[in-house]
C-alpha cells in the first residue's frame, strides 16, 4: 500500500518544471480590448448619471419657491449689513465733527465768559482814559462835590465802554468783571476789595475808534463841564491783568 502511494506522488507531482516544458499564458487580445472597453463605458455612464443628478438638483433649486425666497433673504441680509456698515461710518464721522464743534463752541464760550469773569489776562489794542478831580477854585455858592469823581461817574463811563464791545476793562489795574462792585468809601472808592483814589486810570481792550466814540458820546462831555480833567490815548497793545479777587462765602 505504501509503494502505491509513492508511485502516485511521482506520477502527479513533479519536483520542478523545465524551461523546455514552460509555456507562458497567452491572453486573448480581443478579450482584453473588450474588458477595457466595458471599464471605460462604466466610467462614462457613471459620470453621465452624476451630471444628470446634479443638473436635476440645480433645476430643482432654481424652480423651488422656497429656495428662491432663501436666496432673496440672503441678498436682503447682505444689503442690510452693507447699509449698516455705511451708517456706522457716517455716525463715526458725525460724532467726530460734533466733538470738534463742541470743542470749538466750548472755547468760544470760555472766551466769552472770561470777558465777564476775568479769569484770564487780556492783551490787545485799546484805549487808556485818565481822570482827575477838578482843581478849579470853587465859588462860595458852588457845591464842592461837583468837581469830584464819584463811583457813579466811573460806572457810567465803564458801561459806555462795555456798550462799545470792550473785551476787557480795568480800573487802576483792578479787573472789572460781572462780580465787581464800585462803591464810594469816604474820600476813596472801593473796587473789588481794593481802595483806590484819583487819578483814576481806565484801560479797555477793544476797537479803539469804537471805544473812544462811545466814551465821548455822553459822559465825558459832562466831566468837562464839571471841570473834571481827563485824557484819552490809543494803544496798539494793552495788557489787562486777570482778576485775582478771592470770593468768600459772605461776599454775595
Amino acid at each position: 500500500m505504501r509503494a502505491k502511494r509513492d508511485m502516485d506522488w511521482k506520477i502527479f507531482i513533479k519536483p520542478y518544471i523545465s524551461s523546455e516544458e514552460y509555456k507562458p499564458y497567452n491572453i486573448d487580445s480581443k478579450r482584453l480590448n473588450g474588458f477595457i472597453f466595458f471599464i471605460i463605458l462604466g466610467f462614462i455612464t457613471s459620470f453621465s448619471l452624476i451630471t444628470k443628478v446634479e443638473g436635476k438638483s440645480d433645476n430643482y433649486k432654481t424652480s423651488n419657491p422656497a429656495h428662491f425666497k432663501i436666496q432673496k433673504l440672503k441678498e436682503t441680509i447682505n444689503n442690510v449689513e452693507i447699509s449698516n456698515a455705511m451708517i456706522e461710518s457716517e455716525i463715526l464721522l458725525l460724532n467726530h465733527s460734533l466733538a470738534q464743534m463742541l470743542e470749538s463752541k466750548e472755547k468760544q464760550e470760555i472766551l466769552m465768559l472770561s470777558r465777564f469773569t476775568g479769569t484770564h489776562k487780556k492783551i490787545g489794542p485799546g484805549i487808556v482814559i485818565k481822570l482827575s478831580d477838578s482843581d478849579k477854585p470853587l465859588e462860595l455858592y458852588e457845591n464842592p462835590n461837583i468837581g469830584l469823581i464819584h463811583n457813579t461817574d466811573l460806572l457810567n463811563l465803564i458801561n459806555d465802554l462795555w456798550a462799545a464791545k470792550a473785551e476787557a476793562i480795568s480800573l487802576n489795574n483792578e479787573r472789572i468783571t460781572s462780580r465787581t462792585g464800585i462803591r464810594c468809601v469816604g474820600p476813596t472808592i472801593l473796587v473789588n476789595k481794593t481802595r483806590i483814589a484819583p487819578p483814576f486810570v481806565i484801560k479797555a481792550v477793544g476797537n479803539p475808534q469804537e471805544l473812544i466814540k462811545s466814551a465821548e458820546k455822553e459822559h465825558l462831555p459832562t466831566f468837562q463841564v464839571a471841570g473834571i480833567k481827563y485824557s484819552i490815548e490809543k494803544y496798539n497793545k494793552l495788557e489787562i491783568p486777570a482778576d485775582n479777587t478771592i470770593i468768600l462765602a459772605g461776599d454775595f
